[in-house]
């Protein structure tokens, strides 16, 4: 275990991780490109994401089930039955076993477990508009998890506590389609290993496709892999598809009858000038919106003691404080006689006499007072900030 005394620093966002390098030097010299290892001689850096001493808490009360835990040894998932129990809870004693037996104990997603890295990973994708989860590993000392394999997300590996020593080889087959097929390597089938030694407070970067392992060395390891599921070039363009044919019939016709026995298949001219409107400024504008709310229909807010603000509903006055609660991203549509004002979690509708003052509180970052709100009377301010601290999108400060 970490016996370090050196001041824990506190891990919010990206830049975090990356110190010290600068965001846009990674993004041109690193982001898709090639791996690269940060050294730290601060191995308590980490320490304020999760310890191997708080594992088993993870475990106890947050109960991770089905994907979200997995025991595996050498590539070998060990049975679930071996270390649930009926009601679905986690025998944490056959857990210690396992590990004492030399299995490596993961949680998937564990940022649905934790908030440090709920509020990590919310922060990451806030700023690199790229969907991210979390993995944890926790390793006993000369034990590895998996077989060589390439990942088709980008990785962050942290190293928390301990050593690990990792392997990368060449690439055959770069940047992999994301969530596409993961093979598994024999080493013969690899060139050009690269061998790196990962210490606590040491963060590497893995793009995509690049073949890796990892092995502990003499000491146990807890790393996490912070997962960055990129959106494709790919992907814009099939909403772009997708976009234009929302509006152009052509394009939602049905192949001829039989086709695939016909040796070619005669396209329309006007789905060839369908096609030439995929490069179109507003077509293209549209599929980002189209992703835009995809995104913002995944996120969850951070559970932050909102339960407290609601307690003041009663008393609220129009010269309260109020402000938008963290990454609430939230966005404003006017609908004919509707207007809406969408954010990470729910919608919130009325008339469109509500447009401006919804726009306003979407707008303003900082804090504001009640009676700041535009376009609406006093009562009706009040009404509105109630209306959207009930569901979630502001707070009191």
């Amino acid at each position: 275990m970490n016996t370090t005394k050196e001041k824990t620093t506190t891990i919010n966002g990206f830049q975090d991780l990356i110190h010290p390098y600068a965001v846009e030097e990674f993004s041109k010299q690193y982001w898709d490109q090639k791996p690269l290892l940060i050294k730290r001689e601060d191995t308590s850096y980490f320490q304020s994401l999760l310890s191997i001493d708080k594992v088993d808490e993870v475990l106890d009360f947050h109960r991770p089930k089905g994907n979200s835990i997995r025991v595996i040894k050498n590539q070998e998932p060990l049975s679930p039955v071996k270390y649930e129990n009926a009601d679905g809870s986690l025998n944490l004693n056959q857990l210690y076993a396992s590990y004492s037996d030399g299995h490596t104990i993961v949680v998937n997603e564990i940022d649905r477990f934790w908030k440090p890295l709920k509020k990590l990973c919310s922060n990451i994708a806030e700023l690199l508009q790229h969907k991210t989860v979390a993995n944890m590993y926790l390793t006993p000392k000369n034990q590895k998890a998996l077989m060589p394999h390439y990942d088709t997300h980008d990785v962050f590996v942290v190293q928390v506590e301990g050593t690990k020593h990792w392997k990368l080889y060449d690439t055959e087959y770069p940047t992999p389609l994301v969530n596409s097929f993961q093979p598994i390597f024999q080493r013969e089938q690899l060139k050009n290993v690269r061998e790196i030694t990962v210490t606590a407070g040491d963060i590497m970067y893995i793009p995509r496709g690049v073949p890796h392992e990892a092995i502990t060395t003499d000491e146990s390891s807890l790393h996490l892999t912070i997962g960055v599921y990129p959106t494709q070039w790919l992907d814009l363009l099939q909403k772009t598809l997708h976009t234009v044919a929302m509006s152009n019939e052509e394009l939602r016709k049905a192949l001829p009858i039989g086709f695939l026995n016909q040796p070619s298949i005669n396209t329309p001219e006007t789905l060839k000038n369908i096609l030439n409107c995929i490069l179109d400024t507003t077509n293209i504008k549209g599929a980002m919106q189209v992703i835009e709310e995809e995104s913002r229909g995944q996120k969850r807010p951070l559970a932050d003691g909102h339960f407290t603000h609601l307690d003041h509903l009663s008393t609220l006055e129009v010269d309260a404080t109020l402000t938008q609660r963290e990454h609430m991203n939230c966005k404003v549509q006017k609908l004919g006689s509707a207007a809406r004002i969408i954010f990470a979690g729910n919608v919130i509708r009325g008339p469109i006499s509500i447009a401006p003052a919804l726009e306003f509180i979407a707008t303003t970052k900082s804090s504001f007072q009640i009676h700041e709100i535009p376009s609406l009377s006093e009562d009706n301010k009040l009404k509105l900030a109630k209306r959207l601290i009930r569901g979630g999108l502001l707070q009191v400060k």
